[in-house]
């Protein structure tokens, strides 16, 4: 982003205001107050509960291909969501998933667009921190045509974030959304967002062989070369309509598409040789393409009877992905010290010719539910899929993988009193798996989409409005991708995951508490031996995860408002042979708000720190690369509602 642009924002939002009619609305942004439950909920940097769309029930919802976008197919082939394109992310597991057409076993992240509204809407966000990160973000809605036509437009501009991934990094982030409404029911929302940046000094990743006992170490005490920088263009656009059409049928129609276009980078890596040394390799990226068009169309009918209502839905989704991956040049600089703060000139390289991969796939589905007033409901899903993947490695045959299963869902609901729903369902899927590692010698291939199902069931009691409690039991199948003894990332075998989960939510007087907890048990079984792997648990999940938060803004408190979050991880295993284990890790943070006025405009100040404690720790990705919990920081954060 060209920071330059940023006045030519502001004096357009200064335009907004002298129009007059501006009311509040990011100075009270909130991620506590506004979760319906503890399962995840993310507004703006705000981010609460136990699931986020990279970590769901052990697994990554991002990664199998589930995301929606207002409930709608979309296939991300940018490596972030955007901003100025996405205002929330919500996850939908077990009860909350009942109500999707076609739900996922690893769940799903709903995003939702920063659709206009009727009112001009102008809005300032500026942040310090965490460390030594600083952003500012700029938004305007502005209807065009009165509650008729409508833009939202956003400009953000960040430096010196991901310090666990680059020393320094700026990044800029462009959006625009419209929203057109006929004198009808149809709604048309176009949308289309832009992010840019760029990177150096980059932070190598650490990796396990799985054998070794894992260091506690800090991902900025490693050492980054000078030399090395990442550049990103990630675009995404669509458009989503909705219609009511003729005898009670309705339209929901999206279509998106999503590029990534990335010049040459530098990837480094360690992997661990003992607790105190690794090998150490450079990894050249070549220039990285990535492009899926996708989306869906669905067809409602509702038919409403005394007593009782029907509902019948009719589907098409697809995507048709193209990317590029391999062609890397490694640069091997033998074994160093874990902390070594050695410096290397850069050497000379040479690409290899990358790898394309082509992904068709086409969906069609149905699904019909009965209601039934007081007493429960039913419904079932089927969705015939036709997949093809085609891989083309330079100088092999062409590979093609083809599938066309039926994926069956079955759910049910019965509400044997007003406060009291208990749910159950089945659901088959075909999903995606983690892209190779860059340790891997197929680095950064994609998977084919693998056969995946779920069984999970539970209960929702919610007394009053105030209060609702859920707690859920899942089974998960899926398949288990790992490296090989060639050092070939390739299916291993199948993992399993048993578990329960419960969300507790409570407001009352100023006061809201979010609980979470989730308890797993995976097990993984192999048919392709892993070297060293001679345990039955997969490295990466935690056995226990509990999560708090709370708010609390009594009227008695006037202007002030304060936050505590409390998280738990339970000891979780560190070698694939599962004898050696991790600490378990707790982390405290606090937050304080303010608000006031600000020219007559509402404003707010929030600080917030997180790991008060500093508790130092690591974690392990199922992938078997390592991460540091980050230290004690905190960040201050001023919005003006102009």
């Amino acid at each position: 982003m060209n920071p330059r642009r940023m006045p030519g924002v502001a004096l357009g939002l200064g335009a907004l205001v002298a129009a007059g009619g501006v009311f509040a609305q990011r100075a009270d942004e909130n991620a506590v107050t506004a979760a319906q439950d503890a399962f995840g909920t993310s507004i703006g940097v705000q981010n609460v509960g136990l699931y986020s769309p990279n970590d769901a029930r052990g697994f990554s919802p991002q990664q199998a291909g589930n995301l929606r976008i207002e409930g709608l197919f979309f296939d991300q082939q940018t490596w972030t969501i955007s901003e100025c394109m996405v205002r929330e992310v919500t996850m939908r597991v077990g009860f909350a998933a009942q109500s999707y057409s076609f739900p996922a076993p690893t769940g799903i992240a709903d995003l939702t667009l920063r659709t206009p509204g009727d009112a001009p809407i102008a809005s300032a966000i500026l942040a310090r921190g965490p460390f030594d990160t600083a952003s500012a973000e700029l938004e305007a809605q502005i209807p065009l045509i009165e509650r008729t036509f409508g833009v939202d437009l956003c400009a953000s501009y960040r430096k010196n974030f991901a310090i666990d991934v680059f020393h320094q990094a700026h990044e800029a982030n462009y959006g625009a959304t419209f929203r057109w409404r006929s004198a009808g029911d149809t709604e048309v929302v176009p949308f289309w967002s832009y992010v840019v940046g760029g990177a150096s000094q980059i932070i190598p990743g650490v990796y396990t062989d799985g054998t070794v006992p894992l260091p506690v170490f800090r991902d900025q005490d490693l050492a980054a070369q000078d030399w090395t920088t990442w550049n990103w263009h990630q675009t995404t656009v669509g458009a989503l309509i909705r219609s009511t059409l003729a005898d009670q049928w309705k339209l929901a129609a999206g279509l998106f598409h999503s590029r990534e276009r990335d010049p040459l980078g530098y990837q480094p890596y360690l992997t661990l040789v003992t607790t105190q040394t690794a090998d150490s390799v450079m990894d050249v990226v070549p220039p990285f393409r990535a492009d899926s068009t996708s989306g869906e169309l669905r067809l409602t009918r509702d038919f409403t009877h005394a007593g009782f209502a029907e509902r019948l839905q009719f589907a098409i989704r697809g995507r048709a992905v193209d990317r590029d991956f391999g062609g890397d040049a490694l640069l091997d600089f033998g074994t160093i010290p874990l902390l070594s703060q050695a410096a290397y000139v850069q050497p000379a390289w040479t690409f290899s010719p990358s790898s394309q991969d082509t992904t068709r796939q086409f969906d069609l589905g149905f699904t019909f539910e009965e209601r039934w007033t007081g007493v429960g409901a039913l419904g079932i899903g089927l969705l015939s899929d036709h997949y093809r993947r085609q891989v083309q490695v330079p100088l092999t045959a062409e590979q093609t993988d083809r599938t066309n299963p039926w994926l069956l869902n079955l759910r049910a609901e019965a509400t044997p009193r007003r406060d009291l729903t208990l749910y159950g369902s089945f659901l088959q899927g075909l999903e995606d798996s983690a892209l190779a590692p860059v340790s891997a010698s197929n680095r950064n291939e994609p998977p084919p989409a693998m056969r995946t199902w779920q069984i999970d069931g539970g209960i929702r009691w919610e007394p009053a409005q105030s209060l609702q409690l859920i707690l859920g039991a899942f089974e998960i199948h899926k398949p288990y991708f790992n490296t090989d003894a060639a050092n070939l990332y390739t299916q291993l075998g199948q993992v399993q995951y048993r578990g329960l989960e419960t969300s507790l939510s409570l407001t009352e007087g100023g006061l809201t508490v979010l609980i979470g907890g989730v308890y797993l048990k995976p097990r993984v079984e192999r048919s392709i031996p892993e070297p060293g792997a001679t345990g039955s648990v997969p490295l990466g999940p935690v056995p226990l995860t509990l999560t708090t938060s709370l708010d609390y803004a009594p009227s008695s408190w006037g202007p002030w408002a304060a936050s505590l979050q409390f998280n738990r991880l339970s000891s979780r295993v560190a070698t694939a042979d599962d004898e050696l284990h991790l600490s378990p890790l707790t982390t405290v943070g606090a937050g304080l708000r303010y608000r006031w006025k600000f020219l007559a405009r509402p404003a707010s100040v929030r600080l917030d720190g997180f790991n008060l404690g500093n508790a130092q720790g690591m974690h392990v990705s199922n992938l078997y690369q390592l991460q540091a919990e980050e230290g004690r920081r905190f960040s201050l954060t001023v919005t003006v509602d102009l």
